[in-house]
């Protein structure tokens, strides 16, 4: 019995295995246990590995893997409703802002808004000045009548604005001298009977116009006649024909009248009014010269409006410069010019511009490209508004980056430089008196003598007012116009290498009574800083 107890006592007791020797995971291959260790009648068995590890880790129960389902719910739920707080706090933030300081998504040009709001437009009062001093000039050049058609003269006297059609539609305006010396005006629009009522919708509150009207089928040039015929006195609206009685009967003058007529009325209402009104008493002829300058020499008030409207557009293309870069296009540029002119305030029709990279400027107006710019390319930007019916006309020509070729480079820059001087000897050549083709002489004779002669290949500038070119023309063959205080023009010098390049500044000048003033501001400081 004691061999057996001794036998026995070799052997492990199946409550105490030897962890030594027992595998280290449960398997169902060689090397099993066969001992079992945790009661499983299975024979399967636990490893010694620590329970650290994970590998013994008890798996959730459903409810408490319910329960975490529903604690990472909640937490995505207070994420997203504390996401949606913040974008509704930020768009709150946005609507405050528009509110008090500027609109949602501000372009880079606010700083130019309101640039003209201190400038008032022109007066009923001003208009019926310009009528009068009309009428002056009637009386002083022993003319009847003047006689104009739709268009920017008649807009000027009268501030009607109507399209011209086959249908006549004419202004009158009468002059003569009473007893007293005083002038006396009156003003009558003849227009198609079916006209009538819009007609008188156009004529500024207050003012005494007479409105004639002629039928479909019937002449618009006897009516004319009619009014012509018709005897007048005072400067009281006369509508009903039997008011013309009392002076109907009065003895007409003898001398020859003088009827003038506008220089841009168009043919077939030129020769219409000529073959009804023409006769040995009356003489229809083109408008004096004189009369023109009525709108050439203009008042102060028009220079208050011309200055602001031609120092904005400076300011304007000066701002849009500021975010040209490499890679652009022009009509990117375009763009930029819109927006800045809308926060400006000032009336501007979107593509107005030319706005010409590199060699596209060699054309003084442009090829129709729309080019990418690239280093080396020069930027040439003409540019103009309106603003109470008047426009502003400025050129900048400018460098954004230079190129590689240092060549090309100083080239450019010397060109710019001898067209800024070609600017500045025009500037000092403007006084009263002085022919415009003199002004223009100034400019070119700086160019030639840098051997760009051929190059310069358009007239020194033009009138600027209600149109973009109006009277005076600055070109080297006219000598008979003469400047006069009150001419507002452009000074524009250029030189131009096709297929390479085309460089011009454009400033808008005003002749003072000793000399001139840049109503544009500063000229251009350099080709980098236009």
């Amino acid at each position: 019995m004691a061999a057996n107890i001794n036998t026995a006592s070799n052997v492990p007791l199946p409550s105490t295995p030897d962890l030594e020797r027992q595998p280290l995971l449960n398997s169902n291959g060689n090397g099993a246990n066969p001992y079992n260790t945790n009661g499983n009648p299975n024979g399967s068995h636990r490893s010694h590995i620590p329970s650290t590890l994970g590998l013994g880790r008890r798996r959730p129960s459903e409810s408490e893997q319910h329960e975490e389902r529903r604690e990472k719910i909640r937490k995505c739920w207070r994420v997203g409703m504390l996401a949606i707080l913040f974008a509704m706090l930020g768009f709150l933030a946005m609507c405050l802002y528009e509110l008090f300081v500027g609109h949602t998504g501000d372009s880079p040009y606010t700083h130019l808004r309101g640039s003209c709001d201190h400038v008032a437009p022109i007066s009923p009062v001003e208009f019926e000045e310009r009528q009068t001093n009309l009428s002056r000039l009637l009386v002083d050049l022993k003319a009847a009548a003047y006689i104009a058609e739709p268009g920017i003269n008649m807009q000027y006297f009268t501030d009607i604005k109507w399209s011209q059609s086959e249908r006549p539609f004419l202004l009158i305006v009468q002059a003569k001298k009473d007893k007293t010396d005083t002038v006396l005006t009156k003003t009558t629009i003849v227009a198609p009977a079916f006209e009538a009522s819009r007609a008188r919708q156009k004529i500024i509150p207050g003012a005494s116009y007479t409105i004639k009207t002629w039928e479909e089928g019937a002449s618009a040039y006897k009516v004319v006649r009619e009014v012509l015929d018709t005897p007048w006195a005072g400067t009281d609206p006369i509508d009903d024909e039997d008011d013309e009685e009392e002076i109907r009967n009065k003895k007409p003058k003898k001398d020859v009248q003088h009827v003038y007529i506008d220089p841009d009325m168009r043919q077939f209402v030129a020769a219409g009014l000529a073959d009804t009104l023409d006769n040995s008493q009356r003489k229809v002829e083109i408008a004096n010269r004189s009369i023109g300058l009525l709108r050439e020499q203009k008042s102060a008030h028009e220079i208050e409006i011309l200055r602001c409207v031609s120092t904005t557009t400076v300011n304007v293309i000066r701002a849009v410069k500021q975010h040209i870069q490499v890679g652009v296009r022009e009509s990117e540029v375009q763009e930029m010019l819109t927006l800045a002119y809308e926060e400006a305030g000032l009336s501007y029709e979107a593509g107005g511009s030319l706005v010409l990279f590199g060699k596209d400027a060699a054309l003084p107006h442009g090829s129709g490209n729309d080019t990418r710019l690239e280093k080396g390319m020069m930027v040439l930007i003409d540019s103009g508004a309106r603003l109470h019916g008047y426009l502003s006309d400025i050129t900048r020509t400018f460098w954004v980056r230079r190129g590689h070729n240092k060549e090309m480079n100083d080239e450019l820059d010397k060109v710019w430089e001898t067209v800024k001087n070609a600017q500045t000897a025009a500037l000092e050549a403007i006084k009263p008196g002085v022919a415009c083709s003199s002004i223009d002489k100034a400019a070119r004779h700086v160019i030639a003598e840098q051997g760009y002669g051929a190059k310069f290949t358009h007239r020194l500038g033009h009138g600027l007012g209600m149109e973009g070119h109006e009277e005076p023309y600055l070109n080297i063959g006219n000598t008979d116009t003469e400047l006069k205080p009150g001419m507002v023009f452009t000074n524009e010098p250029g030189i131009y290498v096709e297929g390479s390049y085309g460089i011009r500044l454009e400033d808008v000048v005003l002749v003072t009574e000793t000399g001139y003033e840049i109503l544009s501001g500063n000229l251009a400081e350099s080709s980098t800083e236009p």
